[in-house]
Formats: C-alpha cells, sequence, structure tokens
C-alpha cells in the first residue's frame, strides 16, 4: 500500500506500449487445503505481444505454517499428537494474460515442489520430535485477474487475486506487482 501512495503522484497515461517488463510480487492468503495462512513471493517476466495479450514466465515460492488447534488430532501409534505443520512450495510456470483495458485475466500453468513437516508432540512432555521433511512434485496451474495502473517512465503497480493449486494443495492468494519496463513499443 505505500508503493501505491507514493506512486500516485508518477502515474501518467502511457502512450505507448511497454514490449518487455519484469516484476517482484509478494502476495498473502489462505491455504484452503491446510486452512491455514500463506505467504510468498514472485519474480517474472513479461512479453507484451501486443494490447489484448501478454505472455508470462516465472518462479514463486509460497510457506504456509498451520499450528495444532486442539480439535486437530493426528495419533500416531496412540502415542503423538499433531503440533505443526510447515508447508513450502516453490514453482516454474508460462502463461498467458489477456487485457481488456486496464484490467486482465491470468493463466499460468507449470511445475513444482513442494515440502512438508509435520511435527508431533511426545505424549506428557513438552519438547516435539519429526519424522523428516517429505517432498513431492507435480503439476502447478494458476488462474487469475489483476489491474495495471501504469507509471512513469514505463513501470506499473498491478494488483492481482488468484487461486492455484499443485501437489493436492489450493491456495487463494492476493497482492500487488511493480513492473519494470525494460524497452518501449513504437
Amino acid at each position: 500500500m505505500l508503493i501505491t501512495v507514493i506512486s500516485m503522484s508518477k502515474i501518467k497515461a502511457q502512450d505507448s506500449l511497454v514490449k518487455h517488463s519484469v516484476h517482484v510480487s509478494p502476495f498473502v492468503g489462505y491455504n484452503a487445503t491446510l486452512k491455514a495462512p500463506v505467504y510468498g513471493a514472485e519474480v517474472g517476466y513479461e512479453y507484451r505481444l501486443n494490447k489484448s495479450w501478454g505472455f508470462t514466465a516465472g518462479i514463486n515460492i509460497a510457506y504456509t505454517q498451520k499450528n495444532a488447534d486442539g480439535s486437530t488430532n493426528m495419533i500416531s501409534n496412540g502415542v503423538s499428537q499433531f503440533r505443526n505443520m510447515k508447508f513450502l512450495q516453490n514453482s516454474i510456470y508460462a502463461g498467458a494474460k489477456y487485457y481488456v483495458g486496464r484490467f486482465y485475466l491470468s493463466a499460468d500453468l507449470g511445475y513444482q515442489d513442494a515440502y512438508s513437516t509435520t511435527n508431533f508432540t511426545y505424549q506428557g512432555a513438552g519438547s516435539s520430535y519429526n519424522n523428516g521433511t517429505y517432498a513431492t512434485n507435480g503439476l502447478y496451474q494458476a488462474y487469475g485477474l489483476g489491474y495495471q495502473l501504469p507509471l512513469k517512465k514505463g513501470d506499473n503497480i498491478e494488483f492481482f487475486a488468484k487461486g492455484a493449486n499443485g501437489n493436492n494443495s489450493t491456495s487463494y492468494v492476493a497482492g500487488f506487482r511493480y513492473n519494470f519496463g525494460l524497452f518501449r513499443r513504437k
């Protein structure tokens, strides 16, 4: 939000299309599978074919941690209870954006690795143990919508929301993306 307020004085109408841009974007949301908050970041590239279409590629990382709430009982051999779970996902993807004015719809498809570590409490003790970290990989897909706010010198800020699925985990996130315009189309 602070970047938006500071950038408001730099907003102007883009008279020409920026063909290449790179972006950084933090995001926060909700992991619907684990029923816990998720947060992460993304770095990517966009090639703007014309006023209606853009092609994207990028990488992202998302982290979720869920602590037991008392109602979650995962008993292991009758002696352990679930204490907390840490879930880390990283993805590499390619996709497309369809623009209608400053609004857009997006779709991404790629590959995702996921790592989960679950800690269990010892019966009657305050300490915990885990059985190691388990890794899985699989298809990553994300669908979203956003709004692009142009700034001076070909840069822009985007506000977005998207739903993503990979490795049997579904997340809904929102964030902003700062795009650094590299070359302008004449």
